[in-house]
């Protein structure tokens, strides 16, 4: 396995502020970063999201420590626990960085992460691939 292989295989599938596509991912967790964690530690657990529930345990512990300003700290634990489990990149302090000053940035590449994971687990053979957005035509520009 050449060096490049190997980096591909440690680097995260989305950078880090790669965190506004897609749009409904990025408002869900802005607005609402409890599901996110929630559906993701779902995913960690179970390896997919059959039987998920948007309000499972995961969510509702991630909201009370939102009221007392401490969702840095499990979002550090899960995203630690992803690295760990698929051999990526990182370490303990860079992840707790993240978390704190980037919390929903975090939130969003961790579910990235497991959601191609688990796509490719499937059979699928295409990676995730961010909404390109849309493109405009010049036919009617006179």
């Amino acid at each position: 396995m050449s060096s490049k292989e190997r980096h591909s295989e440690t680097t995260w599938a989305n950078g880090l502020f790669d965190c506004c596509s897609p749009g409904g991912l990025c408002f869900k967790t802005t607005f609402c970063p409890c599901i996110t964690y929630g559906k993701t530690q779902h995913r960690m657990k179970h390896g997919n999201l059959n039987d998920y529930s948007c309000c499972n345990f995961s969510c509702v512990i991630f909201a009370c420590l939102a009221h007392c300003g401490l969702t840095c700290i499990p979002t550090t634990m899960q995203r630690g626990d992803i690295r760990e489990k698929h051999g990526l990149e990182g370490g303990c302090f860079g992840d707790f960085c993240k978390s704190c000053w980037c919390n929903c940035c975090v939130l969003i590449q961790n579910e990235k992460e497991l959601a191609q994971r688990e796509a490719l687990l499937k059979g699928s053979s295409e990676p995730y691939r961010p909404n390109p957005g849309m493109v405009y035509s010049d036919a009617g520009a006179h």
